[in-house]
């Protein structure tokens, strides 16, 4: 008897040690290096900040951009002294907001969901309706340049604002630049030749220098690690982890996983979003219409962010799409201008108007489409069909979204300039 319990008692030590340099193995911290990027000194988005700090809103309904019932369908007349005293009390605000543009724009580096500092967001927003609403006051006076330069000066804010930034950061700035892309589209035949190709030179430099998809990826990734490693010191992160996703309701996540949640090591989770977001970010490098699936990883937390950024890439390319036909909008029309006619071909818009036909961003690797049609021309991505329908628009604009003309991923057609809106 003795015997017996003497081994079950080794034994059950044996277990309670194993259970022990189990639990210590799979909680043994990841070593993870995350690169601290080298911040601009000045910084143009200090100057955002400020900027954001001193706007003050619109609470009178001074244009339709700025007024919430204005899209309910009440039809208002604005006044236009009405505008400009709104846009003379955010002197300092605009002032601010044009210093930025000046100088390189970084974001500080977010690497923790604890501070993740975004509520500047909405202050840039509607900083951004307002240089719409500058751009209008500009239109009724008949200064066509000014109205274009604050659309302009709104197109380069949204670029400035998403650099540096995770998906949070990216998609509010491809937003702003939208509200932008729309003023711009409808001033084009108002604008004279010399001020159309101003506007074609500062469009085509400001998309060179847009914030890329990919490295939008590459700072989310950061911030998905940094985020994860900062949860994993706390005692209760697993226990945490499942009820969490409990609340996300995600079906798929059985009791079975929730038991694999507490068996899993910290390094495995860990490399579960590294290799999500590295395939990401090879697909990021990818044209559009070639990129790959990325495969579940089981995790729910790792493929609702994989599905998150797939949706992104969608508004990355119908952004890039608008702002490549609008830039190129103002050369034609600057060229028609000159010449009497619109160009044979894009080609000859280099290099007296642009020094590079724009290329077509569903497409990835060849320029955007153009027809000479008589007194008129077509221009077009082939969209996110990847399919060349020849011009054919887009035929299936959401109608509850009129305002935007927003499409959809599935969208059979082209994305013809000047037909289907930013």
């Amino acid at each position: 008897m003795k015997r017996k319990l003497g081994f079950c008692g080794s034994a059950l030590i044996v277990v309670i040690l194993a259970a022990g340099g189990f639990w210590y193995w799979i909680n043994i911290p990841p070593q993870i290096t995350i690169p601290t990027p080298v911040m601009p000194n000045p910084n143009g988005y200090d100057y955002f900040r400020r900027a954001g700090e001193a706007f003050e809103l619109d609470d009178n309904g001074v244009d339709k951009i700025t007024d919430p019932d204005f899209y309910l369908g009440k039809i208002k007349q604005y006044p236009l002294a009405a505008k400009e005293a709104w846009l003379k009390k955010n002197a300092k605000a605009f002032h601010l907001l044009r210093e930025g543009l000046k100088y390189p724009a970084l974001r500080k580096p977010v690497r923790s969901y604890f501070y993740i500092d975004f509520p500047e967001y909405a202050q840039y927003r509607e900083l951004a309706r307002a240089l719409a609403v500058e751009s209008h006051a500009h239109a009724a006076r008949g200064d066509w340049s000014g109205a274009v330069r604050s659309g302009i000066d709104g197109y380069q804010f949204g670029n400035k604002i998403a650099n540096g930034g995770p998906l949070v950061a990216g998609l509010m700035g491809v937003a702003i630049q939208a509200i932008s892309l729309r003023e711009l589209k409808n001033l084009v035949p108002h604008t004279d030749a010399s001020t159309a190709k101003t506007a074609a030179a500062r469009l085509e430099k400001i998309y060179q220098q847009r914030y890329p998809y990919a490295k939008m990826v590459q700072e989310e990734k950061w911030l998905n690690i940094g985020a994860n490693v900062e949860l994993m010191r706390e005692p209760s992160w697993r226990l945490d982890r499942v009820r969490s996703v409990r609340v996300m309701k995600d079906v798929s996540f059985s009791w079975v996983k929730s038991v694999q949640m507490f068996l899993i090591s910290k390094r495995s989770l860990l490399n579960n979003w590294i290799t999500a977001m590295d395939a990401l970010i090879e697909n990021a490098h990818r044209p559009y219409g070639k990129t790959q699936p990325v495969s579940a990883s089981g995790d729910p937390f790792v493929d609702s962010t994989i599905s998150s950024l797939e949706k992104a890439r969608w508004n990355w390319a119908r952004n890039d799409t608008y702002a490549a036909e609008i830039m190129t909008m103002y050369t034609l029309h600057a060229y028609q201008l000159e010449h009497g006619h619109y160009p044979k071909n894009l080609p000859s818009l280099v290099p007296a108007y642009l020094h590079k036909i724009p290329t077509d961003p569903f497409e990835g690797t060849k320029p955007l489409q153009y027809k000479l049609q008589g007194n008129q021309y077509l221009l077009w991505s082939i969209g996110p069909d990847g399919v060349d329908n020849h011009g054919t628009p887009l035929t299936n604009p959401d109608p509850k979204k009129r305002r935007y003309s927003f499409t959809s991923p599935d969208s059979k057609g082209d994305v013809v300039a000047g037909v289907n809106m930013p």
